[in-house]
């Protein structure tokens, strides 16, 4: 009897050694680091970051905490250019405008700060190399004097600093301000210094410079037909970033007046301006002694670090055109969350990477964008998705990916799973050829744009602007294209484009007309069809309400109408050839067309790709949340969404390819779940039962055992 007793003993040993050995097995199954190296000092189940090239992390490392800013600001009065106190309350020099420079400048590094490409956009950096061999109109890399800041051209172009024709100058750099680019633009950087370093105002008021406001000036770029002399400069203000009350409408009212230099006093409301340069007058403040204290001091409220609302007056619009962006709790897990743009995109001692963090550094942390070149050289400062995943940065959740095979993590961004659609249209097609009649655009040169969104409707994005504000964005999702990027996959917005171009002699790349050209072109033929007759024939072929440009009579009409219009009016052609410009085709007629150079990422050398970054969705509408269908199945539209290869094909309607033909894969996985998958599921479920069966068995061998006892001991 004793022998059977610890036979059974053993039995049960035996039972529970395995029990526990199965449940170990269990865990280690369920864990997401199966098959992936751990990095040291990483907490349990949290996969290593990839490595860059360089063998290096490419999540960055805890940051070190940052620099304890020293303070709030004391007590100060406001300073005019000359330094001179401004003092409304008693009356001391209350007559003309404050300048952001002396005022801020005597506690800041006034310098150092307006180095930041927020500043700067682009002015003095040199083109990257193939940049410059596509757009021969370029000058630098950004805003000021790069290749467009719509997503495609057409659209005006800085004029050289030395010119030969007046009629070849289309923007100086005094029509920078007031051609809608003044509008965001802090202020600083080439609002404030010309391409030599002069600063605009001093130069035109000095004598050996003999400058006229208004003057030609030797064609100068910088100074043609400007009056920098009367309407001063746009210093850096920093109250429009850091004054959360700043009123922009009322500083831009100011800018199109040619008050530039008033335009600061009056958004931060600091007092009134009479009289307007444009109309001839001197303006005068009239300041507002509520904004000060009884000793002369202003009085504001200074936010250290801008907020949301502050980025999103420059960054909401064209974030909605170019990537659907609605920057809202609705749509986006990050901003639900309460997560501020500083926390990403940080900057100053606070940044995230040491290529731009120092004390009142203003260069914010940007990411990688196929279609910007400022300051290449600080891409991927933003935070990355590492950066907070994987070290749980301000209580970010860390990401487990459980099960998944290590090649996804490798090949695949965060976005392209965590962004699986887009809340709000963007425009995935802009056609610089045709004369848009939709409602409400202004100002009127932009009628020369036609947009299309994802789903190639046409779409009035400006007369919405202008009906509405980007918190009223109409819904219409959609599910971005997939597109390979440095050697990974991302939601891109591949955008397509059609416009009158130029081919010159001895250069590799293209010239663009002038955006004015081609609107006065079709706006002479509207006002009289004799003139330019051959544009009659561009007619709507496809029904949606818009004429395009697509079937060769109707090409041969645009470049034949084009090239007259330009000789005309005294366009340089001399070595130009007038094209019609189509994705990756230049056509010199109807029928005859050359290819373009271009990436695989790219639909056109002439046409943005915008990468999506913001509106993410959360982990559990992720693609892969529901299983590996979610993308390896033949419904699932990884591999069969039908994208645009051209908008327009001769009759009219987009041509489309498969998603997978994109990406470059041969087949498409089969209507399975991978084999791995479910090799998963079945010992994961074999395991269950095993271990139940385990368990059943010790209770009956536990239940007979006590029962025998039981009923042996009533026999005794």
């Amino acid at each position: 009897m004793g022998e059977k007793q610890r036979g059974k003993g053993i039995r049960s040993a035996v039972f529970v050694i395995i029990l526990s050995i199965l449940a170990v097995w269990v865990i280690q199954l369920k864990s997401p680091d199966i098959g992936q190296a751990q990095p040291p000092g990483a907490p349990p189940g949290v996969p290593a970051p990839a490595l860059g090239a360089s063998g290096t992390s490419a999540a960055a490392a805890v940051p070190k905490p940052p620099e304890r800013p020293s303070g709030i600001c004391p007590p100060f009065k406001l300073r005019d250019e000359q330094g001179q106190i401004i003092d409304p309350v008693h009356g001391v020099n209350d007559k003309g405008p404050y300048s952001p420079k002396q005022t801020c400048g005597a506690c800041h590094n006034y310098q150092l700060i307006t180095e930041g490409f927020h500043f700067t956009q682009g002015k003095g950096e040199a083109l990257p190399r193939e940049y410059a061999a596509r757009y021969n109109w370029v000058l630098f890399p950004g805003n000021y004097g790069g290749n467009w800041c719509s997503p495609a051209p057409l659209y005006r172009q800085l004029a050289p600093k030395k010119n030969t024709k007046a009629r070849m100058i289309d923007m100086t750099s005094f029509d920078f301000v007031t051609a809608t680019c003044g509008a965001c633009h802090p202020g600083g950087g080439p609002l404030e210094y010309d391409r030599d370093g002069f600063r605009y105002d001093a130069r035109m008021c000095d004598p050996a410079a003999n400058l006229t406001p208004g003057g030609d000036y030797g064609l100068d770029g910088d100074y043609f037909k400007a009056r920098w002399s009367e309407t001063g400069v746009l210093e850096a203000d920093c109250l429009l970033c850091h004054m959360p009350e700043y009123n922009y409408n009322k500083r831009n009212e100011q800018l199109a007046d040619l008050n530039f230099k008033w335009a600061a006093t009056v958004g931060a409301g600091f007092g009134r301006v009479t009289g307007k340069v444009a109309g001839g007058d001197k303006p005068e403040v009239a300041y507002n002694r509520e904004c000060f204290d009884a000793d002369g001091n202003v009085k504001l409220h200074l936010a250290p670090e801008p907020r949301n609302e502050t980025c999103l007056h420059c960054h909401a619009k064209p974030g909605w055109k170019k990537r659907g962006a609605a920057f809202s709790p609705r749509t986006d897990v990050h901003l639900k969350a309460g997560l501020r743009c500083v926390d990403c995109h940080a900057a100053g001692s606070k940044a995230a990477d040491p290529r731009i963090r120092g004390k009142e550094v203003h260069q914010f942390g940007k990411g990688d964008d196929p279609s910007g070149f400022v300051r290449n050289d600080l891409d991927n400062t933003v935070r990355q998705c590492a950066d907070c995943h994987i070290t749980g940065y301000l209580n970010a959740p860390i990401a487990k990916h459980a099960g998944l095979p290590p090649v996804h993590l490798e090949k695949l961004s965060c976005q392209a799973c965590h962004i699986p659609q887009r809340p709000v249209k963007s425009a995935q097609v802009q056609v610089s050829d045709v004369f848009n009649t939709g409602p409400l655009i202004s100002p009127p040169p932009k009628r020369i744009w036609t947009f299309y969104d994802p789903f190639l409707k046409y779409w009035n994005h400006y007369g919405e602007l202008a009906m509405f504000t980007t918190q009223d964005q109409p819904t219409d999702p959609y599910r971005p294209v997939l597109s390979w990027y440095k050697g990974k996959i991302y939601p891109v917005n591949r955008v397509h484009s059609a416009w009158p171009g130029l081919i010159e002699e001895g250069k590799p790349g293209l010239n663009q007309a002038f955006m004015k050209d081609v609107f006065l072109m079709w706006q002479k033929h509207r006002q009289d069809p004799a003139l330019y007759p051959e544009l009659a024939k561009i007619r709507d072929d496809n029904g949606d309400g818009v004429p395009e440009v697509n079937r060769p009579e109707e090409i041969g009409a645009f470049i034949k109408s084009v090239r007259a219009y330009l000789t005309d009016t005294g366009f340089d052609l001399a070595g130009k050839t007038v094209v019609w410009v189509m994705d990756d085709r230049a056509y010199t007629s109807g029928t005859e067309w050359r290819p373009l150079p271009k990436s695989d990422f790219e639909a056109s050398p002439y046409a943005s790709v915008y990468k999506y970054s913001h509106d993410v969705a959360p982990a559990k509408a992720a693609l892969g949340a529901k299983g590996c269908a979610d993308c390896h199945s033949q419904e699932a539209p990884w591999f069969t969404a039908q994208i645009v290869a051209y908008p327009f094909g001769e009759d009219g309607k987009p041509v489309t390819m498969k998603q997978a033909d994109h990406l470059g894969y041969q087949t498409v996985p089969s209507d399975t779940e991978p084999w791995t998958y479910w090799t998963k599921i079945f010992f994961t479920y074999l395991t269950i039962v095993v271990m139940l069966g385990l368990i059943i068995h010790m209770l009956l061998d536990v239940w007979r055992y006590y029962r025998k006892n039981s009923g042996g001991g009533k026999s005794g």
